[in-house]
């Protein structure tokens, strides 16, 4: 057998069962039915698919207090049957005790299938404007216009009530809490009756109000007036300075005598004899000469020289003298600057430490003088807020302001200022960068003798060189630690 037809085979025999059980069921499709007195609609015709017994379909009456239906699904028919027969089959149908106002009435008439009882019952309700109320597992059906007017009752019976009550007076002291902060969530929270006053020496609310009210506040009062969790927010800043230079110079000069002392005249009337000496005589009328006294031709020495070579040769008449000397620097430095502030603050409260000088600058304006004050500090500024998955947002500055003593207008130092402002999000414990700079300068120099500089490997005896490099680098990392309580 196919499952359509087993299905099918089932269908009919629980509408036989249902025949049975519920008398009078044979006229349901006659257009002016009847109903026994005390039984079910002999107008309604109910099958289900798998059917379970009536009684064991899930009850809870927490289903029709909530929009999302989710009752058993069944297959109903209803042709011109009153309202109350409804109700009755329904509370047989699932357990429930259905209690249907006197003064109702109505036939019902429709058609369903595999939809859940409970928005099967809510569709037939609201069809003929009747409502209902939950008690527990007592269903109250009524028209709408009598539950509001109940409604109204119940309220305007409320507030008679909450007139008749006697107020009483409570003081609240808060340990963790401004008072006066807490009052404005307060106030809403009062009976038309009640007022709050805020006594600002104890740090307390003193409430007047109904029991009920007060009851409610003091709960309320007790989940907010709990201790601010804290973060220790450390910063490091951290400075990194290399240094490169390296100088290469050389300096020579020669002297040549012909003379008849030196026994090596021209042989000519004119000139008898000659001298020829290099010379680097500078603006000031000096020069530099070699370990002989021979003044140097090539005056290009290296710059603040560490080491150096010096060489003399000469004839053995010493009519000719050669003075060569080499010079070399090479100079390398390494700095490391690290500054860490911390500050301890609370959720989304603002703190900031600071440690620094405080420069005057004199202005005059109208022939009167002032002083001011700027402020050459290592700051660090923050408003911490602890997210709901344990995390830190940072509103932060940071600051790390020097005079430079070096460089002065009018005797008064210029700022070097590294200065970083954000607002970022950081892990507890973790750390990260929230800032970096990163300068390079190098730079070559070369001093030589024009033309002769070009002269293939000769030429480097007409020249210098000074090499320099100069690498500076600025990281600021952030850490925020949430302290426990």
């Amino acid at each position: 057998m196919s499952s359509r037809s087993r299905a099918n085979a089932w269908r009919l025999l629980v509408s036989v069962l249902m025949l049975l059980a519920l008398p009078g069921l044979a006229g349901a499709w006659q257009q002016a039915p009847a109903t026994p007195p005390g039984g079910v609609p002999t107008s309604a015709v109910a099958e289900q698919e798998e059917r379970i017994p009536a009684g064991q379909i899930p009850l809870e009456a927490d289903i029709l207090r909530s929009s999302d239906l989710t009752g058993y699904p069944i297959d109903i028919t209803f042709v011109g049957t009153d309202i109350r027969d409804v109700s009755r089959f329904f509370s047989q149908l699932t357990g429930l005790n259905v209690v249907v106002d006197p003064d109702l009435a109505g036939p019902v008439t429709v058609r369903l299938f595999d939809v859940p009882w409970d928005v099967a019952f809510e569709a037939i309700l609201r069809s003929h404007r009747f409502g209902y109320q939950v008690d527990d597992n007592i269903v109250r059906v009524a028209s709408l216009t009598t539950l509001a007017a109940e409604a109204g009752d119940r309220a305007l019976l409320a507030a008679q009530e909450e007139l008749a009550t006697e107020l009483e007076t409570t003081a609240v002291r808060l340990s963790y809490a401004d008072a006066t902060e807490l009052q404005p969530v307060v106030e809403p929270q009062l009976s038309q009756r009640g007022q709050v006053i805020v006594d600002v020496r104890t740090n307390s609310l003193i409430i007047k109000d109904t029991p009920e009210a007060i009851g409610a506040i003091n709960d309320l009062l007790t989940a907010l007036d709990i201790a601010a969790p804290q973060v220790l927010i450390e910063s490091r800043i951290v400075e990194t300075t290399k240094n490169f230079s390296r100088s290469l110079g050389i300096q020579w000069g020669f002297g040549a005598v012909a003379d008849a002392a030196h026994g090596n005249t021209t042989g000519l009337v004119f000139p008898n004899d000659v001298g020829f000496v290099g010379n680097n005589n500078t603006a000031g009328g000096t020069q530099a000469v070699g370990i002989s006294g021979v003044p140097f031709a090539v005056n290009l020495p290296a710059t603040n020289p560490t080491a150096g070579v010096a060489l003399t040769m000469g004839s053995i008449l010493d009519t000719f003298r050669l003075d060569v000397a080499l010079s070399v620097m090479e100079e390398e430095g390494r700095g490391k600057i690290i500054s860490s502030p911390k500050v301890t603050a609370q959720d989304n409260v603002p703190a900031s430490i600071e440690s620094g000088r405080r420069i005057p600058v004199q202005t005059l304006i109208d022939n009167t003088a002032s002083i001011t004050f700027i402020n050459a500090n290592l700051s660090l500024a923050v408003t911490p807020q602890i997210t709901a998955e344990h995390t830190v947002m940072l509103d932060i500055v940071v600051d790390k302001s020097e005079p430079d003593f070096g460089n002065q207008v009018l005797g008064i130092p210029t700022i070097f200022t590294r200065r970083a402002e954000t607002k970022l999000l950081v892990r507890d414990g973790g750390t990260t960068v929230i800032g970096g700079i990163f300068q390079m300068s190098a730079t070559e120099d070369e001093r030589r003798v024009p033309f002769l500089h070009r002269v293939p490997l000769l030429g480097n005896l007409f020249k210098s060189r000074d090499t320099a490099q100069q690498n500076n680098e600025l990281l600021i990392f952030i850490t925020p630690r949430i302290l426990e309580q």
